[in-house]
């Protein structure tokens, strides 16, 4: 299944709120789909958010542009807790979208113990801790 357009995906387990001053103040906005532009909804800017389910990328810019900040589930309640102690100082976010993820039951990989995909083979289709955990590095 290949992600190539978000804009078309269909509606998910996704839903941030948005806030047009810190600490949760101030008008606001909830978003379960791609926001292209605050100014759209008649917001100039977030100053802080809420991300209720899923996981969200937010950008400095409009049109998904800018830096951009990865949001997990939680509350940011200030610039700094999405910026954190990066070098590049972002008060504001513009767009954001939501993660979309493939079905990871459907994947699958191969991994070979030689080089040019000769010797010994492993199909890989689950997560694994690590590869010694599932036998990679013995020698039988």
């Amino acid at each position: 299944m290949a992600l190539t357009n978000p804009m078309s995906m269909p509606m998910g387990p996704w839903k941030i709120t948005v806030y047009d001053q810190e600490h949760f103040q101030g008008r606001r906005c909830e978003f379960t789909a791609c926001c292209q532009n605050i100014m759209e909804y008649g917001m100039e800017t977030v100053r802080s958010l809420k991300v209720e389910c899923g996981a969200w990328v937010g950008f400095e810019h409009s049109t998904f542009n800018g830096q951009q900040f990865i949001l997990e589930k939680g509350d940011y309640p200030c610039w700094e807790a999405w910026s954190g102690n990066n070098a590049y100082r972002i008060e504001r976010l513009i767009s954001f979208r939501p993660i979309y993820s493939a079905m990871h039951s459907d994947s699958r990989m191969m991994l070979f113990d030689c080089e040019n995909m000769t010797g010994k083979q492993w199909e890989v289709c689950n997560d694994y801790p690590s590869l010694q955990g599932m036998g990679w590095c013995n020698n039988e």
